[in-house]
């Protein structure tokens, strides 16, 4: 994978094969007609056995590679075989975890590679390009087997979205003697064109990882059957496509291709890059890829929308996955602030669900209803913007979340019916009374909501059936805040803009934060009313619960006043939905849920 564009190191990539270590090249090398090279890997894992060997044989989708075998959910890494792994297709569900090396000096590769090594992966992807000191290659293969883990070296030109812009021949004996040292693939670029390719696959002595990589969109299906397959005509042993992802349907259409590729026994690296992409390297095993890519730790991503590995293994429990796991998630815009997947795989996962959550940034409600279905999804969570615009494009909206006009929650019966339903009213109503001393406390309260959109709208419409004595709605843009006051259809809600909730008089009763302002991000910091607003109040209500206490709450409890943050709701929703989700049969670990989010809000 690339980060795009770099310094020049032209000077030192001339001369960077030379000296590499020759006598370090891998024995016993087989030809297998149609196949993979095998080449000998010191360090390797655990095989398969040999019966399982025999019977892919047999199926004749036997694809030899170097090194260890991919670790699904229920091996361990341990062992050496010293020795080629043949694996099968009763492997083909297997995914590899591979991270990406990208220190500029040799000494800090060896150390990446041995975190990387303790970490868990299956792969470290040699990032050559990225070195500006002369390396011996040969060294850093050596040093990924003495770890147990299979290398790729990868030495990627600028014209591909990589930092070496120096002489190509000597960019590419560099792979030919990475391979002759052991290297389990190296990584060529399909714009090398055929004949080069063809020729450089004779020189190799290890697998094939012929690559694409679009930095500006996802290709149609049509556009990318037709790129694999000429993939394949140029020598890959296995094809690796990356593309950017515009939409959530990017995402699955590059999920969909490694599925059909690999239920033919064709490896297949497809991931979309960026945010939105994010879907078709945390479902990578669900689909049957050959592998995925982490960041060794965030912040060093070596290419956009790369998880970490912490995340990848212990939030998304991707070892876990198999074709039959549960896709579940959170839809919003923007929603890498979202703490939903943090709560809800771990939920998942203390009842021995086989399911995982994950955050979907959606532009195009309709484009993720429309994927929703199609790859048949079990459920979502929905956030701002999509509230009011999800529940027409479901089946059945219950009563409460119709009469709210806007939906936090979609569940799929199985059978291609999308029930839609609203958790958050009742769970930030329960939390604003439990502040102000408890059930039925907000009868005859007055109530400022600020801002319109959805939550706004169950919050509201929670005020109203809890006995509020007046419920105003004050947002920047007033002719919003009218038509919401319209159409909730009751005398004691009326619209204000900000400027005459700066101006008003009034006071006591409860101030509700609805806006994103204040939210991790670009608005962390800033605050959607005056100090002097926040006066005028008994209790401050926040919907944002990241960060923990935002500016609005800093403000309110420096003058005194009662606060509830938005943690409440968030997990008081989250019950909620963990009974929806399972079909409530089992009961949310609320304590759990609680412990995850603190300690994860707490290291912000």
């Amino acid at each position: 994978e690339c980060v795009r564009g770099g310094t020049s190191r032209a000077g030192m990539r001339a001369s960077a094969f030379q000296g590499t270590g020759l006598t370090a090249r891998a024995a016993g090398r087989t030809a297998v007609p149609g196949s993979v090279t095998a080449v000998a890997a010191s360090g390797a894992r655990g095989s398969r056995s040999r019966r399982e060997t025999a019977h892919a044989h047999q199926r004749g989708k036997v694809r030899l590679v170097v090194g260890p075998s991919p670790i699904s959910s229920s091996q361990s890494a341990k062992g050496t075989t010293g020795r080629s792994v043949a694996v099968g297709a009763a492997e083909q569900e297997s995914c590899m975890l591979c991270t990406s090396v990208t220190a500029t000096d040799v000494e800090g590769c060896l150390v990446q590679i041995d975190e990387a090594a303790a970490a868990g992966v299956d792969v470290v992807e040699l990032r050559l390009d990225f070195l500006s000191e002369h390396f011996e290659v040969a060294e850093l293969v050596s040093r990924c087997a003495s770890r147990g883990v299979r290398s790729i070296a990868t030495y990627r030109p600028t014209w591909e979205g990589g930092q070496y812009d120096g002489d190509e021949d000597a960019r590419l004996q560099v792979l030919v003697e990475a391979s002759r040292s052991g290297a389990s693939y190296v990584d060529l670029e399909y714009k090398l064109g055929e004949e080069r390719l063809l020729s450089l696959k004779r020189e190799v002595g290890c697998g094939v990882i012929v690559s694409d990589h679009d930095y500006e969109r996802t290709g149609s299906w049509e556009d990318l059957n037709r790129l694999v397959s000429s993939m394949r005509d140029r020598g890959a042993d296995v094809a690796k496509v990356a593309t950017t992802a515009r939409s959530t349907s990017d995402a699955f259409r590059m999920l969909q291709l490694a599925r059909q590729e690999s239920g033919e026994g064709r490896p297949t690296i497809a991931l979309a890059m960026g945010e939105a992409g994010l879907p078709s390297r945390l479902l990578a095993p669900k689909y049957g890829a050959f592998l995925t890519f982490g960041a060794l730790v965030a912040g060093k991503e070596s290419a956009p929308g790369q998880p970490s590995l912490r995340d990848m293994t212990q939030v998304y429990r991707l070892r876990d996955q198999d074709s039959e796991t549960r896709v579940f998630g959170v839809i919003g815009d923007p929603i890498k602030h979202s703490m939903s997947p943090v709560i809800h795989n771990a939920a998942f996962g203390s009842i021995g669900e086989n399911a995982v959550y994950l955050p979907f940034l959606v532009e195009d409600a309709e484009d993720f209803m429309q994927t929703f279905r199609a790859h048949d999804f079990s459920g979502c969570s929905v956030t701002i913007p999509h509230k009011e615009r999800v529940g027409a494009h479901c089946d059945v909206v219950d009563e409460v979340a119709a009469s709210i006009g806007a939906v936090n929650t979609v569940v799929s019966s199985g059978e291609g019916v999308l029930s839609a339903s609203n958790t958050d009213w009742s769970a930030a109503i329960s939390a604003i009374e439990e502040g102000l001393g408890g059930p039925g406390t907000l009868e005859g309260r007055r109530v400022c909501i600020l801002g319109s959109g959805g939550t706004a709208r169950a919050l509201a419409f929670g005020a109203i059936a809890r006995g509020a004595s007046s419920v105003a709605i004050a947002n920047r843009t007033l002719s919003k805040a009218d038509a919401l006051a319209a159409e909730l259809g009751d005398d004691r809600v009326r619209a204000m803009s900000l400027g005459d909730l700066e101006g008003s008089r009034d006071s006591g009763g409860v101030l509700i934060n609805t806006t994103s302002v204040g939210m991790s991000g670009e608005n962390e910091g800033r605050s959607p009313v005056t100090g002097e607003v926040v006066s005028r109040f008994d209790l401050v209500f926040d919907a944002i619960y990241n960060p923990l206490e935002t500016e609005l709450l800093r403000e309110a409890s420096a003058r005194g006043k009662a606060t509830v943050s938005g943690v409440e709701m968030f997990i008081g929703q989250a019950e909620e939905q963990f009974r929806l989700f399972t079909g409530g049969k089992a009961d949310p670990p609320v304590g759990l849920m609680r412990e995850v989010v603190m300690s994860r809000l707490s290291k912000n």
